[in-house]
C-alpha cells in the first residue's frame, strides 16, 4: 500500500510542478495584457485579456508561486514518510519533524493567500468595481491542527517504540 500510495503522491507531485511550469508563464504574460489595457504582443506571441482585472491575475500568480513549491516540499515529505512505512519503521523522529514541516508549510501557504487577497483590494486599479472576496478555510485549520497532533502522536510512538527495544 506505501508503494501505491508513493506512486500517487510522486504523480500528483509532477503535475503540480507541470501546472507551475505552464501557468506561471502564462499569468504573468496575461497580467502584462491586462496592465497594457487589454493586450500586448511577447516574441510574437499576442497575448489578449481584455476584460480581466490585473488584481485576478496577481492572485492567481501569487498563488501558482506559493502554491507550487509548498505542494512539491509536501509531497516529498509524505514520499519521505511512505518510505519508512515502506521498511516497516514509520515511528522515526524525523516523521514527526516531516508532519510538524507539512502543517507549517499549509499555514503559511493560507496565510500568504490572505495576505495575497488583501493586498489586491488595496489597490484599486487592480481590482476594479468587484474586488476578490477575504475568506478564511476553517476545514484547512482543523487540519494543519490535526498535523500537529499527529506529529506528537509519532514523538510518543518513537518514545515508546525506543522504550521497547531496550527492554528485555
Amino acid at each position: 500500500m506505501a508503494e501505491i500510495m508513493t506512486v500517487l503522491v510522486t504523480v500528483a507531485m509532477w503535475i503540480v510542478g507541470a501546472m507551475g511550469v505552464i501557468g506561471i508563464p502564462v499569468l504573468g504574460i496575461g497580467l502584462a495584457a491586462s496592465l497594457s489595457g487589454g493586450s500586448t504582443e511577447i516574441s510574437g506571441i499576442k497575448a489578449l485579456a481584455d476584460g480581466v482585472m490585473p488584481g485576478q491575475l496577481v492572485i492567481g500568480l501569487a498563488g501558482l508561486a506559493v502554491i507550487v513549491p509548498g505542494v512539491i516540499f509536501i509531497c516529498l515529505q509524505l514520499r519521505r514518510i511512505l518510505l519508512t512505512l515502506a521498511d516497516g519503521d514509520p515511528f522515526v523522529p524525523e516523521n514527526a519533524r516531516r508532519l510538524s514541516s507539512i502543517g507549517i508549510v499549509i499555514a503559511i501557504m493560507e496565510l500568504l493567500r490572505i495576505l495575497t487577497v488583501m493586498a489586491v483590494r488595496l489597490v484599486p486599479t487592480l481590482v476594479g468595481d468587484e474586488p476578490p472576496r477575504l475568506s478564511t478555510q476553517f476545514i484547512l485549520w482543523i487540519s494543519v491542527a490535526a498535523l500537529f497532533v499527529l506529529s506528537q502522536v509519532f514523538r510518543e510512538g518513537t518514545r515508546l517504540r525506543d522504550e521497547e527495544k531496550m527492554t528485555i
